[in-house]
């Protein structure tokens, strides 16, 4: 894969130095190229929902500098579900973050790596399966944890939702979780 072709293609433009970097590294070219199609993720391949992601980023009204943090996410943040397979873990988001770690001291990004996809867990536990106290216990903490930068994961939480055939009720579910622990 190279990191030239177009967006619209399904691959990914870097947009600086970083991003050609991290796109060039041979892990990440695998697990960008990486196909197991599942509920939420029709895509190819974990390149092209990357792709879908960035498209949602490009369309938020954020600054640079938190575009340019989400992209980093974006590019990474499932990139590893190829080493997630192979050593049979549910550790994808952790694995992005130490891969991140060489290239970034960003806590506040390495951190959106690690729980990324904790909101839409705890959704699932809520409506897939019954367990409202849990859901509840398991979102509270993500918004305590991200606290005054909560806005920066549900950023991300949105862009990386509205992708593929994903449920978009997460979104709305969380928005107002947000509402009633942030008050």
């Amino acid at each position: 894969m190279t990191t030239s072709l177009l967006h619209n293609q399904g691959m990914i433009t870097p947009i600086n130095k970083l991003e050609a970097l991290i796109l060039a590294h041979p892990e990440v070219q695998s697990g960008l190229s990486w196909s197991r199609p599942s509920y939420g993720h029709p895509e190819k391949t974990v390149g092209h929902h990357v792709v879908d992601v960035l498209k949602n980023i490009d369309r938020l009204q954020v600054s640079d500098s938190e575009k340019e943090q989400l992209r980093l996410a974006a590019i990474t943040h499932d990139t590893f579900k190829l080493e997630e397979f192979k050593q049979q873990s549910k550790r994808h988001g952790l694995l992005a973050q130490k891969f991140m770690m060489q290239y970034t001291n960003d806590q506040l990004l390495l951190e959106l790596l690690e729980w990324h996809d904790e909101a839409y867990h705890a959704w699932k536990i809520a409506f897939c399966h019954n367990n409202f106290v849990l859901a509840e216990n398991r979102i509270q903490k993500v918004i305590t944890h991200f606290g005054k930068n909560m806005d920066f994961f549900f950023h991300f939480f949105i862009c990386d939702t509205a992708t593929g055939d994903k449920n978009k009720h997460p979104i709305q579910w969380l928005k107002q979780k947000i509402e009633k622990y942030q008050d």
